[in-house]
């Protein structure tokens, strides 16, 4: 895609976020209060109905964040990014609590063929050194962690989700790695996930929902750090992603 182009789009999809996040706000937030107000007394039909209109909502609103956030990094130049001393450990933990409380609102798909002894649930592991620092913009390198996170979820069908997070200080750089145990990609689509509006077509759900854009954000955040990313997937076994960047 040619960089005018690719502008022009962000510009347009920008302009389309501003403008379904007021109507949005206004059905999420009629729908509570419905729900609030009329607790017991709907048909069972009406409060499933209203339940899954704010369920639906919300997603819809987490997207536009997420749209409206990718053109912000991607407005932003280096030289304008404000950096700090941030202690990783405690961001992830932050990043790891939030994308758990976010799952607990996804529709989740039952599986009736699933033994009812396995542990069922999305768990997020890590080791990282307590005084490990990173020199970075908080804001974006919090949203590059989450997205990572979002996709280590989204991507597994597994009732029992895993997910692992790594931090390792080579004395030059430091390296971060999410690995998840999921469907893993395909080798065709590996070299494709970072481009903007890449999609993968997942076997057990088709295409999952959202704009194609979570991975190709990350890339362009850890550029901004000076950083690479890479990914390491086997079919059917999982991911590893692993950001490097350099200790300046």
């Amino acid at each position: 895609m040619a960089q005018t182009e690719f502008n022009l789009n962000a510009q347009l999809l920008s302009l389309i976020a501003h403008k379904l996040r007021t109507p949005l706000s206004i059905i999420t937030g009629y729908c509570e209060a419905i729900q609030t107000q009329t607790k017991n007394s709907l048909s069972p039909f009406a409060d499933k109905a209203l339940q899954e209109i704010n369920t639906q909502g919300t997603h819809l609103s987490q997207l536009v964040d997420k749209l409206l956030a990718f053109n912000q990094v991607f407005d932003t130049q280096e030289k304008a990014l404000e950096k700090k001393e941030i202690s990783l450990k405690s961001l992830l933990k932050e990043c790891a609590s939030q994308s758990l409380a976010q799952e607990e609102i996804r529709p989740q798909v039952s599986m009736p063929d699933t033994q009812e002894s396995e542990r069922r649930g999305t768990f997020i592991e890590t080791d990282c050194p307590a005084d490990l620092t990173l020199h970075a913009n908080e804001g974006m390198f919090r949203l590059c962690i989450q997205e990572l996170l979002s996709n280590a979820i989204k991507f597994n069908n597994r009732a029992e989700k895993i997910i692992k997070i790594q931090c390792v200080n080579h004395g030059n750089s430091i390296s971060l790695s999410v690995r998840d145990y999921g469907t893993g990609i395909r080798p065709q689509d590996v070299q494709r996930i970072f481009e903007p509006f890449y999609q993968v077509d997942d076997d057990f759900t088709g295409q999952i929902t959202g704009w194609g854009l979570g991975l190709t954000t990350v890339k362009r955040i850890v550029e901004l750090h000076h950083g690479t990313i890479s990914v390491v997937s086997d079919r059917g076994l999982g991911s590893i992603f692993t950001i490097n960047l350099p200790i300046l």
